[in-house]
């Protein structure tokens, strides 16, 4: 049972530490949506970019790491992201709602 929640925790880890990448990653391009007018080209970049750079990730992970795939680990990074650019966007907005007044 030690053993199993061991490998539970382990695994799972690696999923959290992929999901804080991704937030990372995701964050300062979400300042750059925020500048960028709403379906512009600047605005798809900002939002495309991060993506391709995490599949690559995810890819060189899987090959050189062995570090699997679960809908879990998915879901987590999609939320990651999400969440990333949101806060990303709502900082940049207040910020320049200060610098406004």
């Amino acid at each position: 049972m030690l053993v199993y929640l061991q490998f539970i925790i382990q695994n799972n880890m690696n999923d959290y530490l992929f999901a804080a990448v991704v937030f990372l990653l995701a964050f300062p391009f979400g300042f750059w949506r925020a500048k960028s007018k709403f379906k512009s080209r600047d605005w798809m970049l900002a939002i495309h970019i991060p993506v391709a750079i995490i599949i690559v990730i995810r890819i060189v992970n899987k090959v050189y790491f062995d570090i699997g795939f679960s809908w879990q680990s998915l879901v987590m990074n999609v939320f990651s992201f999400l969440i990333a650019q949101y806060i990303a966007g709502v900082i940049y907005r207040k910020r320049m709602k200060a610098k406004s007044k």
